[in-house]
């Protein structure tokens, strides 16, 4: 019999089902579109030049720029707004949906999943093993006592693919340890060889290297160059495995620069590997990428990506301002190295590095070495020197080593800067303070701006009492902190320098430079601008950032001098110079902070700044670039001599702090600057004080704070709100024009045009 057919609901049916088609299509449309407006977005804050170092080379076999492979492949950038937000570093022992990972077979899914996305967004994918690794030795010799042979491997197809390997082996019996490094590292591999070692150099560094051709041998793998020196080493642990003199379970791979990183990807992908030692490989090894952006003053990713294009895969260059929706990152991939030994060596003051990152990288993949019961299998070796390697090192490296492999027992020490964040200390709480809605006249204000201060100053701390110093005069370059040799200092033509050295310095002890327009009139008094630099751990305000490379603050003061003001430049507590001295605070001054510490120097500068005939005291202004405008707005809060603040990307409120903006926790536990905001992490509504009753109580001065629109560590609709707030007072004093906000489509950096901005406004 005949089926009967109900028309009128077939018909409903049938346009039921065109409507969803039709929603569906709406929906990936939607998406589709706003993954083209990050890519415009992305495309507008990356830098455009392609290649700027001579080492970079092609992105793909394909394309020649990272561009070309956007334009080839079609491939846009993730949906953002889908992707978790992880401000802080991910937590390896979370899997990715959250859960805490409490057994080895939870561990063990989680390494295959960090594998898996480090493959997909940063190194591109690699081929299995081989498995055909053939040996052909090209020659063998004795230099004294020691064999040296040189040998060819070939595998892959057709045994196209090779790997070039130098063995050192000295006289002995039984398996010996051995110490792996690359062509370039080769007087390293000597060093070992003196401890006993079997050394190997193989051919995957910029002077010699044979992994170039895998990627024509392997076109459906698209893994970066980095990764496919990796994947070169791993052949080279193949044959080891092949010879009767090496100790397969004491296996160590090193390696400096990028070919720091490498190595640590090996290790990472390669768990015959026994142990891995890194030095100075910043972003992209030891340094995670999400604090690798411009505020950090180290190496950002469209920086490397642009110096050396071929290192990653193009789709890493998608995170550019948005390096907190990553979802991998450095501190993940050194986990896979757990429980292995793990040596992470670096300067404190090198340029493209920061200690404090790496730090905290350490402190988070120490935690999976606790977990498998291995925790003094991880090593940190803080130098102090410039990028290079010394003897000295390579010999604390090798001593690691021996210690790690049972070999010698040496006394080994990890030496941290900012593992001490404080402890809140024990004093009666303060009620917090709320600007009012309306208030009738600034007489109505002064109580509560009272209140906002003495909040502010029970959030610093208590400063101990101190007095202020008999003379500053200036002094002589040569007098100046050694460690400014290493770091450098911004270089101004046509600038006067008058240094603030240690015979005749600033508040207690403080060092600074003048920076004075060199022709100006004997009779006309300077404006004056205090500088506050970035979370530049590594050198404080000795080189800042710039997208087109180069020292970004030379380009600034310059500019500033150009147009008559006079710049007093410092190193703020815990950075650049300063770093040791930050080391111990809390040690020291239990009840005080580091922010009220900074604060009370900027108060200093302008103790300073009174003191000089030259010098406009009526002028006297402060800029500051993320932590430095946090801490000038403090100051400028605390002191009316302040005649002016600009602050660039400098805060996102405190009492709207979240998971995806947490700015509470970041300046109480990730930094350490406030530890009384500890106490308010679960309850960020009840914090003392917020930055809008920090800011109105600068009125009626100049106030212009610049927040860019896509700064990923500010709530920018918290920030508007608050400057909304801000604006109320402003206009209770009669002063709306003393007050600008901006919110330039930018990230957390200073534009040439953000620098114009703040030049037209102090002049206004």
């Amino acid at each position: 019999m005949a089926a009967q057919i109900d028309m009128p609901r077939a018909g409903g049916v049938f346009i039921l089902l065109l409507l969803l088609i039709s929603a569906g299509s709406l929906r990936a449309q939607t998406v589709t579109d706003k993954r083209k407006k990050f890519l415009e977005e992305i495309l507008s804050i990356n830098t455009p030049n392609e290649h700027r170092f001579p080492i970079s080379r092609r992105v793909s076999l394909l394309d020649s720029t990272w561009k070309d492979w956007q334009a080839r492949t079609g491939e846009l950038p993730p949906d953002f707004d889908n992707m978790p937000s992880h401000p802080f570093l991910p937590e390896p022992l979370l899997d990715e949906k959250g859960r805490k990972i409490s057994t080895r077979e939870a561990w063990n899914a989680r390494r295959d999943w960090i594998k898996k996305e480090f493959q997909h967004w940063v190194s591109g994918s690699i081929p299995p093993a081989p498995g055909n690794v053939k040996a052909q030795v090209l020659s063998d010799r004795m230099e004294g006592k020691v064999r040296v042979q040189m040998i060819r491997l070939q595998f892959g197809p057709q045994g196209r693919a090779r790997m070039t390997l130098e063995l050192m082996i000295p006289p002995g019996a039984g398996a010996r340890p051995v110490y792996m490094t690359q062509w370039t590292h080769r007087s390293w591999a000597q060093l070992a060889l003196r401890r006993g070692y079997i050394t190997c150099v193989y051919a995957a560094a910029d002077g010699m290297d044979d992994t170039e051709a895998y990627q024509a041998l392997y076109p459906e793998y698209d893994f970066s160059l980095l990764m496919r020196r990796a994947w070169g080493a791993s052949r080279v642990v193949d044959y080891l495995f092949t010879r009767k003199e090496i100790d397969t379970a004491r296996i160590a791979v090193t390696g400096h620069s990028r070919n720091g990183k490498q190595s640590l990807w090996a290790a990472a992908f390669d768990d015959r590997i026994a142990a891995v030692v890194t030095s100075s490989c910043g972003t992209g090894g030891i340094t995670p990428f999400r604090y690798s952006d411009p505020q950090y003053c180290n190496q950002t990713i469209d920086d490397i990506c642009a110096n050396a294009a071929h290192w990653f895969h193009p789709r890493l260059r998608f995170f550019f301002g948005r390096e907190d929706r990553l979802p991998v990152d450095q501190n993940l991939l050194l986990s896979l190295i757990a429980p292995r030994a793990l040596l992470m060596h670096y300067s404190i003051v090198e340029r493209q590095l920061n200690p404090w990152a790496n730090e905290q990288c350490y402190q988070s993949v120490k935690k999976v070495y606790d977990f498998l019961g291995k925790a003094d299998n991880i090593g940190v070796f803080p130098r102090m020197g410039e990028h290079a390697v010394t003897t000295r090192d390579l010999e604390r490296c090798l001593d690691f080593l021996d210690d790690r492999f049972s070999r010698r027992k040496l006394h080994w020490e990890n030496v941290l800067y900012y593992a001490n964040t404080g402890t809140p200390a024990e004093r009666p709480p303060v009620k917090p303070v709320f600007l009012s809605a309306r208030y009738s006249d600034t007489t109505a204000f002064k109580p509560d701006k009272q209140r906002i201060l003495h909040n502010l100053q029970w959030l610093l701390g208590e400063e101990p009492p101190g007095v202020c110093p008999a003379r500053i005069t200036p002094g002589l370059p040569s007098r100046q902190d050694w460690i400014s040799s290493i770091t450098g200092r911004p270089q101004v033509p046509g600038a006067r320098i008058i240094h603030l050295t240690p015979y005749n310095s600033m508040g207690d002890h403080l060092s600074g430079m003048l920076y004075c327009p060199a022709d100006t009139a004997a009779h006309k008094k300077m404006p004056v601008i205090i500088y506050l630099h970035q979370y530049a751990y590594a050198h404080g305000f000795a080189f800042g950032y710039n997208k087109d490379g180069g020292n970004g603050n030379s380009k600034l003061f310059r500019k500033l001098i150009e147009k008559g003001y006079a710049v007093l430049a410092i190193d703020m507590l815990g950075f650049g110079t300063r770093i040791e001295e930050g080391k111990y605070f809390y040690e020291r001054y239990p009840q005080w902070s580091k922010m009220g510490k900074m604060v009370n120097d900027v108060k200093a500068c302008v103790d300073a700044l009174t003191g000089f005939d030259d010098i406009d005291h009526q002028r006297i202004y402060v800029l500051g670039n993320t932590i430095g405008g946090s801490v000038g707005l403090m100051a400028a809060a605390e002191d009316e001599r302040i005649a002016g603040v600009a602050a660039v990307a400098a805060f996102s409120p405190w009492r709207s702090s979240n998971r995806q903006y947490e700015s509470l926790r970041t300046y109480s536990d990730l930094h350490g600057f406030l530890p009384a905001l500890r106490g308010y992490a679960e309850k960020p509504g009840e914090a003392p004080v917020d930055f809008g009753e920090i800011l109105s109580c600068i009125a009626p001065r100049k106030l212009l704070v610049i927040a860019p629109s896509l700064d990923r560590h500010a709530d920018a609709q918290a920030v508007r709100r608050t400057m909304n707030n801000v604006e109320e007072i402003y206009q209770l004093y009669n002063a709306p024009q003393q007050l600008e906000f901006q919110t330039p489509a930018e990230i957390n950096r200073l534009s040439d045009n953000m620098i114009g901005q703040v030049l037209r406004f102090f002049a206004g």
